[in-house]
């Protein structure tokens, strides 16, 4: 029993010695030299894009590489929401890039147009695959955009409007009107009790669709009702 609690002492000893010894002169050796970078979950950014921020970090060896350098670097590019950076040894490094989403669109007063990402901050230039599946917000500024973007996400949380319903959200100094897809039907909430309004004015689009009817515009801004204005022609 003596023998055996040695071995079981000794064994896993010399193991780490062994590894110990391993790591410190192989890690300045071919060994461990930077053979391979895998760079996963990019879509808006190119693979050139981001080996341009991370070269002047890597290192001949994967021990020396300066991974958090790295990923700071890469996490200050506006597109980038996260990024992690895993050593796969005993050559290769993975670079894997969370990305900010595209989840609508801004026209600023000066017909400046910015994409938003999932917070509703303005995080790049539109491109044409911008152009599918995203709603329009008509904003002053920024902040305006986000408060409208915000309010807009929570009325598809609760399934008040259907996300691929809207076509455009139009902010004039608060007051609120919603432009569908499809019919370029205007809902016009106002200022305030919104969210009542656009269950009201939801219930009366439905009704005249069911009808038939060809509407332009539904004013929901009345407690009683909503004014209807008929399409002509």
């Amino acid at each position: 029993m003596k023998r055996l609690a040695r071995y079981l002492f000794i064994i896993p000893l010399c193991l780490l010695s062994v590894l110990t010894v391993v790591y410190l002169f192989s890690k300045d050796e071919p060994l461990f030299s930077l053979k391979n970078i895998k760079i996963r979950g990019a879509a808006q950014l190119t693979d050139g894009e981001i080996m341009r921020r991370a070269y002047p970090f890597l290192k001949e060896s994967v021990f020396k590489t300066e991974v958090d350098r790295i990923k700071e670097t890469i996490l200050a590019h506006p597109f980038v929401k996260d990024v992690s950076i895993k050593r796969l040894y005993p050559f290769s490094l993975v670079i894997e890039v969370k990305e900010k989403v595209a989840s609508a669109l801004w026209v600023s007063p000066a017909g400046d147009i910015q994409v938003l990402d999932e917070a509703g901050t303005p995080f790049r230039s539109l491109t044409k695959e911008d152009t599918k599946h995203l709603f329009v917000i008509h904003a002053n500024d920024q902040a305006a955009a986000r408060s409208v973007f915000n309010q807009v996400n929570a009325w598809m949380a609760d399934k008040s409007i259907k996300r691929d319903s809207l076509s455009e959200v139009i902010d004039t100094d608060g007051s609120i009107t919603l432009v569908y897809l499809g019919d370029g039907v205007e809902v016009i909430l106002g200022k305030e009790d919104q969210k009542a309004r656009l269950k009201r004015a939801t219930a009366v689009l439905e009704d005249v669709r069911r009808r038939g009817l060809f509407v332009r515009c539904i004013d929901a801004r009345f407690d009683k009702g909503a004014i209807i204005k008929e399409r002509k022609g």
